[in-house]
This record gives structure tokens, sequence and C-alpha cells, in this order.
């Protein structure tokens, strides 16, 4: 089973819960999800797989990361 980063994660879920109280931009407020977490993306094919997947399941789970992510270093 693959692992994608939890800031990614929870940037979609923010935007899902977000379509689910109506939410239109959907793009838009994925972005916003991402910058508030220190991630930015050119990937625009991956934003729109997101958001995609956001509007076909609530529950949507990441199934990838953009091309130009960089997975932050952590102390562990």
């Amino acid at each position: 089973m693959a692992t994608y980063d939890a800031d990614l994660q929870a940037a979609v879920d923010s935007t899902s819960v977000a379509y689910a109280t109506g939410q239109t931009e959907l793009l838009d407020y994925l972005r916003g999800e991402l910058a508030q977490r220190d991630i930015e993306t050119s990937d625009e094919d991956w934003l729109h797989r997101m958001v995609e997947g956001i509007k076909a399941d609530r529950g949507f789970m990441i199934d990838s990361e953009p091309s130009d992510y960089e997975r932050p270093r952590r102390d562990t």
C-alpha cells in the first residue's frame, strides 16, 4: 500500500468538506488549502484529478502526489 503526505490528504479532506457545504470553486479552494500548508504545485492534471475524485466520493483518498511535489524533511 502506498503512502502519501498527510498534508496533501488534509488539503483534499478540507476541500471535500467545503464541497459538501456548497463550495463550487473547488480548484481555487484546493489551491488555497495547499498554500495554507506551504505546498505549491503547478501540476494542473493532479489538481483536476483531486477535484474530480472529491466530486465522485466525499471520502476520497489521494492516490498520487503532484509530479512536482517534494516531500518536506521531518525530524523523527
